[in-house]
């Protein structure tokens, strides 16, 4: 059953703040948006969508955990069980500060952990090529509401490998193992390709989200090690 987001209007409230960083690979002259997951969750909400109420996933987690060796430091840890072949689990955050509705341009950037390897056959999909690291931004608060007897995201944000406005995708969870090797975990960074447009609320917010979106009819899971975002106003 594949499922889709649908656009539907919502309101924003109070402001968080806006955080400025330096030494990554994002433009360092825009403020950026930083979160290295090192030691707690910072404020992201948890959430997942697109199911409906006999296919909701009992297993979802959003939590700090230690990464495993030889890895260390901690890490922002996320799963499920995709048992409606469209499983949404993501984060989202609001950020202020910025100018009243207004146009702005972001990059993201999102370094993940993931031991699954590449060229793996799956139920319904592969296990890491078709498991997408979605990232994106609204005005309104991202949400999963009913419509239609299925549970889906308030946003227009495309659906597993097809962006949307509100979206990008920035790639999958599959690692550098070739041939559906041995599970190992290793780093990935994934970017954008271009910047996202979005427009800033009457107060000046903006809602960041990200995630994954499974293909794979089975358990996923991933490590966020960090976000990144850079924010240009528009000209």
């Amino acid at each position: 059953m594949k499922l889709r987001s649908i656009l539907v209007a919502g309101a924003v409230a109070s402001a968080s703040l806006l955080a400025a960083c330096g030494g990554s690979s994002l433009d360092e002259q825009t403020p950026q948006i930083l979160t290295t997951f090192a030691s707690s969750v910072d404020g992201w909400q948890g959430a997942y969508a697109d199911y409906d109420a006999a296919t909701e996933p009992t297993d979802v987690v959003w939590q700090t955990r230690a990464l495993p060796l030889p890895l260390s430091g901690n890490a922002y840890y996320t799963g499920g069980t995709n048992r409606s072949d469209d499983l949404f689990i993501y984060s989202k955050k609001k950020f202020g500060g910025y100018k009243p509705s207004s146009q702005y341009k972001l990059s993201f950037e999102i370094e993940i952990v993931t031991n699954q390897s590449s060229g793996c056959v799956g139920v319904g999909g592969a296990p890491g090529e078709s498991v997408y690291v979605v990232a994106g931004a609204a005005p309104s608060e991202p949400k999963t509401v009913l419509a239609n007897g299925s549970y889906v995201v308030n946003l227009d944000r495309g659906n597993q490998a097809t962006p949307g406005p509100a979206s990008q995708v920035l790639g999958n969870v599959a690692n550098t193992v070739p041939d559906c090797g041995p599970q190992v975990y290793q780093p990935k960074i994934l970017k954008s390709s271009a910047p996202l447009t979005v427009k800033s609320d009457a107060s000046g917010n903006i809602w960041i989200y990200f995630g994954i979106d499974s293909g794979f009819e089975a358990k996923s899971t991933v490590f966020y090690k960090s976000i990144k975002v850079a924010v240009a106003p528009m000209p």
